[in-house]
């Protein structure tokens, strides 16, 4: 596994959260968080899979546990956040009715 190539694909990542913009629709920004959630997971889980099967280096397992780890528990705030975002605008519609 080329950990320096992940390492870019994922600060791309850090950089597309800190730059959201509201789309088109209200929900754009939550199924770019989610989306992007499930890409990291699914590079945790072939790490986690190497260290169960002994393949996975020292570096390897560092990263997981110092770089992926940390950043889904952020995925996962910013996610909540977006998803609050969405119920307050609906109650605010549901209030000018």
């Amino acid at each position: 596994m080329d950990i320096e190539k992940i390492y870019v694909e994922i600060q791309g990542y850090y950089e597309s959260i800190e730059n959201f913009n509201e789309g088109e629709h209200l929900w754009d920004s939550y199924q770019q968080v989610v989306a992007i959630m499930l890409r990291v997971s699914h590079i945790r889980s072939e790490i986690a899979y190497m260290e169960v099967i002994g393949t996975a280096s020292s570096t390897e397992k560092k990263f997981r546990t110092m770089i992926l780890d940390p950043f889904i528990d952020r995925l996962h705030e910013v996610a909540t956040f977006e998803s609050r975002k969405i119920t307050a605008k609906s109650i605010e519609a549901q209030m000018e009715k």
